[in-house]
């Protein structure tokens, strides 16, 4: 079942509070989550969903080019940055950057603000070719974002490996 999205004022908001005291078990549970979509979500869960997004594209990118991923490991090519510190989520260094030439901003959250997003994503990509990661309730898979000409290259770059080997 997908989950449905609807607004309502804060008038609206009271409306129903006021209707549902008597109500059934399914209007509560209904009640009861509009209730808990006004609560915000705290600065270490954020941190950690953030961590645990930074954490699946290290894993994910050392299986890709066959490098292992440490966080424990101070000296590993691939390492997950820190919470709250600048530069690019994904710190890739020698032969990881190497076989990954990109940066790696994630994104973990509800309130998706693209624009910012790619804009963050940039900033740290020192030679353009830049990724952003995104994760949230509402889509069902982690989705990568690139520029067009980066995914154009790939696209190229397989069919054409693929036209060689026939």
């Amino acid at each position: 079942m997908s989950n449905k999205w609807v607004n309502l004022s804060d008038i609206e908001r009271e409306f129903i509070k006021s209707v549902v005291p008597n109500s059934t078990l399914i209007e509560k549970s209904i009640l009861k989550k509009m209730i808990d979509s006004d609560k915000r979500i705290s600065v270490a869960s954020a941190k950690g969903k953030g961590r645990n997004l930074q954490h699946f594209c290290c894993e994910r990118i050392s299986a890709l080019i066959n490098i292992p991923f440490n966080n424990k490991d101070d000296d590993s090519l691939i390492r997950s940055r820190e919470m709250g510190q600048s530069g690019v989520d994904v710190v890739l260094r020698g032969e990881a950057k190497e076989r990954f030439p990109f940066s790696v901003e994630c994104k973990s959250c509800e309130n998706i603000s693209f624009r910012n997003f790619v804009e963050q994503a940039k900033k740290y990509s020192k030679d353009g070719r830049w990724l952003l990661v995104i994760r949230t309730k509402s889509l069902p898979d982690t989705t990568v974002t690139m520029p067009w000409d980066t995914f154009e290259n790939l696209f190229q770059c397989k069919f054409i490996q693929k036209e060689k080997k026939e």
